[in-house]
């Protein structure tokens, strides 16, 4: 690509949170979970000096549409000032705990409407970027990191969630059965939102339910 720009989400609506010493505590609502850093995520934050509480995936694009990822497990972190990149292992690899997912994840629980914020914010963020994906795309590939989250790539927009999931994973201490029931609801939310053969339903209800807790920047 040439004349590109880096794209990056923007949690600033979210609570802000100061550090302590070992666990970074949640604000003062309980359903803020923790951030419990992985260690080499944690590392880089602190030599980066990034903002823990406000990290997210940054991407190249062109302006038209195009986005680059060059390597799906070379991460670039942005705080919205600052861009780092971490080298990231395999989901799998990032999964820790055994504690198992609420019966009603589908009803997005207080305690699990961050991680589901968190994900779909940037998949907002994708769309800002390439247009509005699909019900029947996202219905796909969020099936796909459910089902084998370490699979083959389905493509650029795969490996930006894919990234996302990886992001989340790095920040907050979510089990194998809680990875896969977050992204099963996922994939109930974008079918029950989704007409055939084509619709994009699914990124209008989170764009009227974020309104504006949702921006995109794009650093030139």
């Amino acid at each position: 690509m040439s004349d590109r720009n880096i794209t990056h989400g923007n949690l600033d609506r979210l609570p802000a949170l100061t550090k302590s010493d070992g666990v970074l505590p949640a604000s003062g609502d309980s359903a803020q979970p923790a951030l419990e850093l992985i260690p080499s995520l944690g590392e880089l934050v602190r030599s980066a000096g990034l903002n823990p509480y406000r990290l997210t995936v940054a991407f190249e694009t062109d302006g038209n549409r195009h986005i680059r990822i060059a390597a799906k497990q070379s991460i670039a972190v942005s705080d919205g000032h600052k861009i780092a990149t971490w080298a990231v292992p395999p989901l799998h690899e990032l999964f820790r705990g055994s504690r198992v997912p609420p019966a009603d994840i589908d009803h997005y629980p207080p305690e699990y409407c961050p991680h589901f914020f968190f994900v779909e914010n940037q998949v907002l963020t994708l769309s800002d970027a390439m247009g509005d994906r699909t019900d029947q795309e996202l219905e796909e590939i969020y099936s796909a990191l459910r089902r084998r989250p370490d699979g083959r790539s389905l493509g650029v927009a795969h490996d930006f969630i894919w990234q996302v999931a990886a992001l989340l994973l790095g920040r907050h201490v979510l089990s194998a059965s809680e990875f896969e029931a977050l992204l099963g609801a996922l994939v109930r939310s974008t079918r029950k939102w989704g007409l055939r053969p084509v619709s994009r339903n699914y990124i209008g209800y989170l764009r009227n339910t974020f309104g504006g807790a949702h921006a995109s920047r794009v650093a030139r």
